[in-house]
Formats: structure tokens, sequence, C-alpha cells
């Protein structure tokens, strides 16, 4: 029963969002979001479309979540291999210090960002680990709910 409320609670406040209304979905533009780098700086997605042609696997993780940390190494492995794909991993439903801490000990061969409210409120899951795919032109084509790995990411991103 609790479990049953929780789920409604979610998707009702996914429906009734109070930010702008702006969410991601296969098919639609991706929205815009800006996150604080782990290593420094920020990523904003408007920015990356227009200086950088190549599509993004964006990856929700959580530093508690061992899902994630299985997924982490192939993920690496993938950002290594397809320089042609911009990575970049977002922590969400997580404190700045444990995240930075996650990123310490796997060190991520892609770029690691902080989620924000509004990141959070755009970029929606049921659960973690979550990959979006966001082609080139700014749509998100492919949404990957669970545990993704090196071939997982290259099928998806060759057949968008």
């Amino acid at each position: 029963m609790f479990v049953s409320v929780v789920v409604v609670g979610l998707l009702v406040g996914w429906v009734f969002r109070a930010d702008d209304g702006a969410v991601a979905e296969i098919g639609q533009p991706a929205p815009d979001f800006t996150v604080t780098l782990i290593d420094g700086g920020t990523f904003t997605l408007s920015e990356h479309l227009e200086t950088d042609d190549r599509p993004i696997v964006l990856n929700l993780w959580a530093s508690w979540c061992i899902p994630c940390r299985t997924e982490t190494p192939d993920i690496s492995a993938f950002a290594e291999a397809n320089p042609d794909v911009k990575v970049i991993g977002v922590s969400v439903e997580d404190t700045e210090k444990a995240s930075r801490a996650f990123a310490d000990e796997y060190a991520p061969s892609y770029d690691v960002g902080l989620g924000n409210a509004e990141f959070e409120a755009a970029y929606p899951r049921l659960g973690l680990p979550v990959t979006y795919i966001i082609g080139a032109n700014g749509v998100v084509v492919e949404l990957f709910n669970g545990i993704v790995t090196q071939e997982i990411l290259e099928d998806i991103t060759t057949h968008h």
C-alpha cells in the first residue's frame, strides 16, 4: 500500500509540475539545462547543441545506486571508444559530497555533473539508472531505464 501511494504521488507530482513544464520525452526537444561539473565549470545543453555536432548520452545516476556503480565502467569504455558522442553523467537524488566521492572512486572518463531541482523535474525517472540519448539536433531519440553496457550504448547510438 505504501509503495502504491508513493508511486501515485510521484506520478501526480510529475504531471502537475510547478516548473515551466518542459519534460524530456522521446521525439521532443530535450529541455535545456545547466549543471555544475564536478571537475569545474558547467555544462549547458543549449551551448553544446550550438557549438558541437555530436549526439549526447545523458546518464542519470546516484552514489547510493548499486546498478549505477555497475554501469559506470561500461559508460567510461563507451565514451573512450566513441569520441563522436558527448557523454555526460548527472547525479540526481544525491548529495554533492556523496556525488563527488563517487566520481573520485570511479573516475569516469566522461563529464560528471551535479543535478539540481530544475534538472530533476525536466528529466523524470521512475528509478535509477536512466539514460537519455539526445540527437545532435536536440531531440530526445531514446530513453533507456536500467543498466546500460558499452554494447547497448553502441547499438542505440548507431541506430539514431
